[in-house]
């Protein structure tokens, strides 16, 4: 009868495996595996010109919108930060990575397990043991500690939880990103309903302006001084603001139940929101320097960034199993047919030994997945260059808004106080009796317009202010993040 358990006292290793282990780890070919897209280096991309500007030590502050001056937006984005959906899904997301980092990181730990198996069984009269045991049933019984650990000499398993770790990492930058984009959305809206509110206020005076104007018109019609078409003109122009009106309610009403929807609340919460307070945009101000702070202060090119890592320590997790595979077990407990002496010092039972499983063929399927792992490196690193990329084309479109406003909002001053003005004299000159109250009506109503444009042109400065601070990061540091953990 044979029995390939080793003799007493000669050692469960066979002298001969290990060398036959190196020789055949020195074997292992994937030499011409690598990844064909590498990270660009920020330093390269050129942003001299269009970014430009007055530089700033610590720009954006965190909570950037407090700049704005308006208690009320500071509160909505207060309490979208503590319970927006958004929200939500990015963390339970984070505490999915983190908890697969978690797996990954048990990995590199012994394992012990305490184990009982009973088995009734019967003997075989012809196989190991002789009557009176063969031919009979009995219980086979097995109580014990198994301890199992996985010699890591490859780096498989160090490997794997540090791409587990790298993508905990990321979840969490994607947190910060979701916190961004919420708060930006909320600016954004905010500064709509501003917009959206002087807009209403000033269409109203401009169509009370008309249908003044309308009725004057009717009178002189009526006297014969004026002509139909004259007095068709005049109360399209009034039926058009009522038009206006109709719409610019309906776009307040769409952007206060967006409010809600962004503050995880229902429709009503946005109509409980007050007129805006909104006092000053700040100043144009970026990071010293660009793009080497943009690539550690955007939590989305960071989190990128770390998928790439993370992608990497894959690839080398999984080169290892071009290698042998050793795993070092041991057990220590009791052992015995039948239980009643299961627990009994003669039925102790204790062994060590490693166990080592070598990679000889597998059909080519190791260097398809170390391929595969490489493919997804490379789509990683194309990823975050993309990215960054984005990214600096995001600061360079919301540096470029932000001059234009300035430019155009010094020709808009000149075109609002200089129809002001107009307006100003024309009244004048209506109390004097020079003019009708047709001119003073006309010169209003294109005051009024003038200060639409400025009123639009103020909204578009507090929305490239918002752009501004979420192309650089929105305060991002790893500080802050540290903080909320």
């Amino acid at each position: 009868m044979w029995n390939d358990r080793p003799r007493p006292g000669e050692s469960p290793v066979k002298p001969y495996l290990l060398p036959l282990a190196l020789l055949l780890a020195g074997c292992a070919n994937h030499g011409d595996l690598a990844p064909a897209i590498r990270p660009v280096d920020g330093a390269g991309l050129a942003t001299a010109q269009t970014l430009s500007g007055p530089a700033a030590q610590g720009a954006p502050a965190a909570a950037w919108w407090r700049e704005f001056g308006d208690p009320q937006l500071d509160a909505l984005i207060d309490e979208a930060l503590q319970s927006a959906p958004s929200l939500q899904l990015a963390a339970a997301r984070l505490r999915q990575a983190l908890a697969q980092a978690g797996v990954a990181d048990s990995a590199t730990r012994p394992r012990v397990m305490g184990n009982y198996q009973g088995d009734r069984e019967r003997m075989s009269e012809h196989f190991l043991y002789p009557p009176p045991f063969g031919g009979s049933t009995v219980t086979m019984s097995r109580l014990a500690l198994d301890f199992s650990y996985e010699l890591d000499f490859w780096g498989r398993h160090r490997e794997t939880m540090k791409g587990a770790q790298s993508e905990a990492r990321a979840a969490e930058l994607e947190r910060e990103t979701a916190r961004l984009v919420l708060a930006t959305g909320i600016a954004r809206s905010y500064v709509e309903l501003d917009r959206l509110l002087s807009l209403q206020a000033l269409s109203d005076r401009q169509l009370q302006a008309a249908r003044e104007a309308a009725h004057l018109v009717d009178q002189r019609f009526a006297a014969g001084i004026d002509n139909e078409p004259a007095r068709n003109r005049a109360r399209v122009q009034a039926a058009a603001l009522e038009n206006e009106q109709a719409a610019i309610a309906e776009q307040v009403l769409r952007v206060r139940h967006q409010l809600a929807a962004l503050l995880g609340a229902g429709p009503d919460r946005g109509l409980a929101i007050g007129r805006p307070d909104l006092k000053n945009a700040g100043a144009l101000a970026l990071p010293s320097v660009l793009p080497a702070e943009l690539m550690g202060r955007r939590p989305d090119v960071v989190a990128q960034r770390l998928r790439v890592e993370a992608a990497e320590h894959y690839a080398e997790a999984t080169k290892a199993d071009f290698y042998p595979n050793v795993n070092l077990s041991a057990f220590l407990g009791f052992q015995s047919i039948g239980t009643d002496t299961l627990l009994k010092s003669g039925s102790r039972i204790a062994g060590l030994g490693p166990a080592v499983s070598l990679p000889i063929y597998a059909g080519g399927n190791t260097r398809a997945r170390v391929a595969g792992r490489y493919a997804e490196y490379d789509a990683a690193a194309a990823q975050y260059n993309a990215t960054l990329t984005t990214a600096l084309r995001e600061i360079a479109d919301a540096v470029g808004a932000w001059r234009a406003v300035e430019e155009r909002e010094a020709a808009q001053r000149v075109a609002t106080n200089e129809s002001g003005r107009a307006f100003d004299a024309a009244r004048r000159r209506h109390e004097a009796g020079v003019d009708n109250r047709l001119a003073v009506i006309g010169a209003e109503t294109e005051a009024i317009a003038e200060q639409r444009r400025s009123a639009d042109l103020r909204a578009q400065r507090f929305a490239a202010a918002i752009e501004l601070a979420r192309a650089l990061g929105g305060g991002y540091a790893e500080s802050t993040v540290l903080a909320r953990r």
